[in-house]
């Protein structure tokens, strides 16, 4: 698997990674044992949602249930949080004192901001300095390959033109101004655009089903 790894962390707290060796959306709304024994063995089990598109954020207080959410929240350690994609964002947060958080943002989910929502209940749960957290942003559709119509263009257009470019929407700015805007100055961004990259799946490019996956674990 490791040449199939992009690792956007690795130090001996926490890891930020993409796998891409195969499709993982047969995983979506489950808990599984490690799927990444190559990566860690030590991975204790690995949290997927079931994603809608939304702004909604879920803290994993048991690895049993089922998320239907697009954000997980979790303080244990050996938890994997795991997004799937192919063209939506995936956000990573990682703050030392040992949170992490796991985000598919899509044009909706970024419009409504997961980020900002994520953060929210991470301050219901624990008093820290957001400027200490970590953005990591991984492979995503860039502007350039984005383009919008219709009511999404119209609705871009007064809310968000400062991300348009004629009908090309830049999400990954639009991301990182919502991070900024809550006090996140660390950002780490893959640079990766899933359209242009023949190793990421893309739905824009091929209209496809299959996701990889992006995962965060704090270390034991």
């Amino acid at each position: 698997m490791s040449k199939n790894v992009l690792y956007l962390l690795d130090n001996p707290q926490c890891c930020v990674f993409t796998a891409f060796n195969e499709d993982f959306a047969k995983y979506a709304n489950s808990s599984t044992s490690n799927l990444f024994a190559e990566v860690d063995s030590s991975i204790k089990t690995c949290v997927f949602m079931k994603q809608i598109h939304s702004n909604k954020v879920l803290l994993v207080d048991d690895i049993h249930k089922q998320y239907e959410c697009d954000g997980l929240l979790s303080f244990d350690k050996n938890i994997a949080l795991c997004v799937l994609s192919a063209d939506c964002l995936p956000l990573v947060l990682w703050h030392k004192s040992g949170i992490i958080a796991a985000l598919h943002s899509g044009r909706k989910g970024s419009f409504e901001n997961i980020l900002k929502e994520s953060i929210l209940l991470i301050q219901k749960h624990k008093n820290v300095d957001i400027s200490e957290f970590n953005l990591f942003i991984g492979p995503a559709i860039c502007a350039k390959n984005y383009e919008i119509s219709g009511e999404v263009l119209e609705y871009a257009r007064q809310n968000f033109s400062e991300f348009l470019s004629e009908n090309k929407l830049d999400l990954k700015a639009l991301i990182k101004f919502q991070a900024k805007e809550v006090g996140i100055e660390n950002i780490i961004d893959s640079g990766i655009c899933t359209f242009d990259d023949e190793r990421f799946f893309s739905y824009r490019k091929d209209k496809t089903k299959q996701r990889f996956v992006t995962v965060v674990y704090l270390k034991a």
